[in-house]
């Protein structure tokens, strides 16, 4: 079968990134974006309500202005002599000649003279309440110390009939350093067992009386705090931004 040619723009700047500091950007200045990772911003809405997220207003605002020049499915992405080379999940090969290209983020890149070393993580863990989810107003609990900071009552997608969002389930959002987010001290299993010696603490339980019963749903992980390290000569036309 014969490969077909790559495809190729040219563009003034480019910007590469995924997370929202590099969607606002391009947005901002009219630059063109590519997207390079399948990672998201972790963002919970609940039933019908409209997506209130300045990333995806931001993703459909460069889509309609045809700022996108790729639709995500970023497999890798290269400096090709002078040229940005992108390869999809398709195997679609695109060149892009450009005058500056701002990276944000250097996820599912190869060589470009500089590398990330992140500090830390966002972790944010959800948790279906199996029994006693009917708790009213949702609330958020501050914590001041250790590495789970917030505790957020939210309301339940999972149940048909709560359309008034008076049943709860709850995401807890942490902060884990680079070292400790692999180590089980830090894990969703430490999260259930401290959420529910909480919940017995300030005493959040059922009407009956009984303790919440809550069952881990799912974790969401993006970087926090980062910062580039050159590896040696970086192409000039490159802007880092932290």
């Amino acid at each position: 079968m014969m490969e077909l040619p790559p495809l190729e723009y040219t563009f003034d700047n480019v910007v590469l990134g995924w997370r929202e500091e590099a969607v606002s950007f391009a947005r901002e200045h009219g630059y063109h974006l590519i997207v390079n990772s399948d990672q998201r911003p972790f963002y919970y809405s609940f039933g019908l309500q409209d997506v209130k997220s300045r990333w995806y207003e931001g993703i459909f605002d460069l889509g309609m202005r045809s700022l996108l020049p790729i639709p995500f499915s970023v497999q890798t992405v290269a400096l090709d002599e002078t040229r940005l080379k992108i390869v999809t999940e398709g195997n679609t090969k695109v060149l892009i000649n450009f005058k500056k290209l701002h990276i944000f983020d250097l996820d599912n890149c190869g060589y470009f003279g500089v590398e990330e070393k992140i500090s830390d993580y966002v972790v944010h863990d959800m948790f279906d309440i199996a029994a006693g989810s009917r708790l009213g107003v949702a609330f958020t609990i501050h914590l001041g110390k250790g590495f789970i900071k917030k505790i957020g009552f939210v309301p339940s997608n999972r149940i048909d009939r709560n359309t008034t969002g008076d049943f709860k389930d709850i995401v807890t959002t942490s902060i884990v350093k680079f070292a400790d987010i692999k180590s089980f001290d830090y894990s969703d299993t430490v999260i259930r067992i401290f959420l529910n010696r909480k919940l017995k603490e300030l005493k959040i339980k059922q009407p009956n009386g009984r303790s919440l019963i809550i069952e881990h749903s799912f974790r969401h992980i993006i970087k926090n705090k980062f910062k580039f390290e050159l590896t040696s000569d970086m192409d000039e036309r490159i802007i880092l931004h932290e």
